[in-house]
């Protein structure tokens, strides 16, 4: 059974991806990691004035599940097995953690389509995820 990582933001690009990655359960049986990132807080800024760390974090795991129960009900509806998590931190190294962690054979994430200049002035996950994992990545538009 293949196993592949889907990052999950609440964003139509992110229901695509996996979109394309329930169409590959008809090639052979898989199973699937959605993933939601949270920020942490930088301790510079005014967040950690007005909250804690405990209390962010319930906050943003109420962020995070409004963004994985889409995906949670198509994967359930499509029959494919899966498990979510809510990790917190920096977005692209803890999409490429978390697949070394479950021994994801590929990522597959929805994209913006930015376009090369929108990458470059902005930065862009996916390109940062495409540097740092060793798994292949597989870019839905």
């Amino acid at each position: 059974m293949r196993t592949l990582l889907v990052p999950v933001d609440g964003s139509d690009c992110a229901l695509r991806a996996l979109a394309y990655v329930i169409g590959q359960a008809e090639d052979g049986p898989i199973s699937v990691h959605l993933l939601n990132v949270q920020l942490l807080p930088d301790n510079y800024g005014m967040v950690r004035a007005y909250l804690s760390e405990k209390e962010y974090r319930r906050f943003t795991t109420k962020r995070a599940q409004a963004a994985l129960d889409p995906a949670v009900r198509r994967l359930a509806r499509a029959g494919v097995p899966y498990r979510a998590h809510t990790v917190w931190g920096d977005i692209a190294p803890e999409i490429v953690r978390i697949a070394r962690r479950f021994k994801c054979e590929s990522i597959v994430m929805g994209t913006r389509g930015m376009g090369a200049i929108g990458n470059l002035l902005l930065g862009s996950v996916a390109t940062k995820v495409i540097h740092l994992s060793k798994a292949p990545v597989t870019l839905v538009k």
